[in-house]
């Protein structure tokens, strides 16, 4: 029984031992009140003084523009709203003609019930840092009153002039089986 005890008795040491003190920078050590001084300074902090945190792949346009896939989340939502104009103004230079449009398989559908956009992340397509032009593979599926017709290929996006938004520079869209 004196043998158990003995074994005992430097478990409990070990256990009850107190875990070493964090410092801080000035040699003071660290306590249960300094930590939550500094857990309430950094939700003091306005948002505003907080540093934005911007995709280093996005960071050819301003760090409030939308990302390339909303872009042509938009792009798409307007043809099939035939809203050409809006369309239109997401490209940097737009197509003249439907038929000679990068994606005039898209434009020139007929009778379009819906249309379902899937994109993938981009891929920097120049060594520039940060990029400033991205393509953007996606898959389209368009439900029209003839059937159903997929594309696969990408869109190619570049900053604006002004560097506020991104916009299409290019496409390649191609049928695709199920």
């Amino acid at each position: 029984m004196y043998r158990q005890l003995l074994l005992v008795v430097p478990l409990l040491l070990l256990g009850c031992s107190r875990p070493a003190t964090t410092q801080d920078p000035a040699g003071k050590p660290a306590t249960a009140t300094d930590a939550g001084s500094a857990i309430a300074r950094a939700e003091a902090d306005p948002p505003a003084l907080q540093a934005p945190a911007v995709a280093p792949l996005f960071a050819a346009v301003d760090a409030d523009a939308e990302a390339p896939a909303a872009l042509l989340d938009r792009y798409v939502m307007a043809l099939l709203n035939r809203d050409r104009a809006t369309a239109d103004a997401a490209w940097t230079f737009p197509p003249s003609d439907d038929a000679r449009a990068d994606d005039a398989a898209l434009r020139q559908l007929e009778g379009v019930r819906s249309m379902r956009l899937s994109t993938e992340l981009p891929i920097a397509r120049d060594g520039q840092q940060p990029s400033r032009l991205l393509e953007v593979p996606v898959q389209v599926r368009a439900l029209t009153a003839n059937g159903t017709f997929r594309f696969g290929g990408w869109y190619r996006v570049q900053p604006s002039a002004d560097g506020r938004a991104w916009q299409i520079q290019s496409a390649q869209l191609r049928p695709s089986l199920d």
